[in-house]
């Protein structure tokens, strides 16, 4: 098995250091229980791969089908593209408050860029860093997004509330709690399931009218959700210790159909939908849980691979099945870890 090769990446425009607060408004708080965490890590002993230098304690990831790859960092505030096999900086994207999750609309984008701190959602071209749009007004604290099967935007209005719907690039309507703390969302195809971080389960939303269509109360605190197929998204149940299964039917109605052990606060989680895999960081324990998913209602763990310091979020190279692990550590550790196929579990 490689170590990791630490290479230094030379770029002025990513000399960053610290980390920044998450703006709240606390004269109207909706939040009524705290929110469900990742762990802080401890430092990393020996991560895998090759772990590329990238401050701003990059937190969400993504990578194109092109093999471009976005992550969202802080102080300055932005978007970093660069080459998800390599790592090398292509170009960064300013934006107003630093992003934490990021999500593509199509294979290879446009990147769906939430800003908690100015209210705001980007839609970023992976291929020139171009901003395509940017509709304002979006909740409080717009926290995650993802486009539906009929191109319509959910999403999470972390601190107001329920969720808000977008077209062309502007919020045609919004719905209340719903969640009370809404977190991460999953498309499934004409559906979005969002998880509320205080613990009251999931919601489910029709994109195209707009509508709630189901809840139900899985798991003790979720927080990421990913889309596993067209009908089943996983969720991190990070207090719980475990990542919950769940299928939405053809008319949205939501039940959970498997649970997978995930000890030490599972945060992030992505899926390799052509190798069936599902990536989940373990981030008490600067792991990353490799798992089979062929057979969504009996997921099998393949094992484990240790990464690089606060393993907040993971994304998977469409074209080779690499992974890429974001070291959140707002230190030294700040990170990529590129991960190849070889690596991993069963590679």
């Amino acid at each position: 098995m490689m170590r990791a090769r630490l290479v230094t990446v030379a770029a002025a425009l990513l000399l960053v250091t610290g980390c920044s607060a998450d703006t709240v408004d606390e004269t109207n708080p909706p939040a009524t229980t705290p929110a469900a965490e990742p762990a802080q890590a401890p430092d990393s002993a020996d991560p895998i791969g090759t772990v590329v230098a990238l401050p701003g304690a990059p937190e969400g990831v993504v990578v194109g089908s092109s093999g471009i790859a976005a992550a969202g960092v802080r102080e300055p505030d932005g978007v970093v593209l660069f080459d998800a096999a390599t790592g090398v900086v292509r170009q960064m994207v300013a934006t107003t408050g630093a992003p934490r999750h990021l999500s593509l609309a199509g294979p290879d984008g446009p990147v769906l860029v939430p800003l908690e701190g100015s209210d705001e959602l980007l839609e970023i071209s992976l291929d020139d860093g171009a901003i395509l749009s940017t509709a304002t007004g979006v909740g409080r604290q717009p926290h995650d997004a993802v486009q539906t099967s009929d191109g319509t935007i959910v999403a999470t209005n972390e601190m107001g509330g329920g969720v808000i719907f977008l077209r062309d690039g502007s919020v045609v309507s919004e719905l209340p709690p719903g969640p009370v703390q809404p977190g991460g969302v999953a498309a499934l195809g004409p559906y979005a399931a969002v998880a509320d971080v205080q613990g009251n389960g999931v919601w489910v939303y029709d994109g195209a009218t707009r509508q709630e269509v189901a809840q139900a109360p899985i798991g003790v605190k979720l927080t990421h959700a990913v889309t596993v197929n067209q009908t089943v998204a996983g969720f991190a149940d990070t207090d719980g210790g475990t990542v919950l299964l769940a299928s939405v039917d053809t008319a949205g109605g939501i039940r959970q159909i498997a649970s997978i052990d995930a000890p030490g606060n599972p945060y992030g989680l992505a899926v390799d939908p052509e190798r069936r895999l599902l990536f989940v960081t373990l981030t008490a324990s600067n792991l990353l849980r490799v798992v089979d998913v062929s057979d969504p209602a009996a997921p099998r763990t393949l094992g484990d691979v240790p990464t690089v310091t606060q393993a907040n979020s993971v994304a998977v190279d469409p074209r080779t099945g690499d992974v890429l692990v974001t070291g959140s550590d707002p230190g030294a550790a700040s990170s990529i870890q590129i991960i190849t196929r070889a690596e991993l579990p069963g590679g």
